[in-house]
């Protein structure tokens, strides 16, 4: 009897020890303006926490696309978990963007910038 109960004891610590890893995942809250004047920068601001308390040491990235080509930006680590994009949307129009942090999208939206 004791044989067949340890590989049952082994699987379900092992299927406990991959549903807690799978559900402790990264929450990500982004704010950023939808609108913005094309003289003045467009602050985004992201939060990333696990379990209520910020999460340092993350690569955040945002790729911004609109009329003038695409580029690609790295945040500013304010500590605490909290990241700043600061960019300069000359010219006006639409821009969509896609907010990578670590290795995953964690989100993306839109932005345009009224022209002078």
């Amino acid at each position: 009897m004791r044989l067949r109960t340890i590989p049952v004891l082994v699987i379900v610590v092992a299927v406990v020890a991959v549903v807690g890893a799978w559900s402790d995942r990264l929450k990500v809250e982004t704010t950023a303006p939808p609108v913005i004047a094309a003289t003045k920068p467009w602050n985004a601001i992201v939060k990333v926490t696990r379990r209520g308390r910020g999460i340092d040491g993350y690569h955040a990235v945002v790729t911004i696309t609109g009329p003038r080509g695409t580029q690609q930006l790295r945040a500013t680590d304010l500590g605490g978990g909290v990241y700043r994009f600061r960019v300069k949307l000359t010219g006006g129009g639409f821009y969509s963007y896609t907010l990578l942090v670590g290795d995953r999208i964690s989100g993306h939206g839109t932005v345009y910038s009224v022209p002078q």
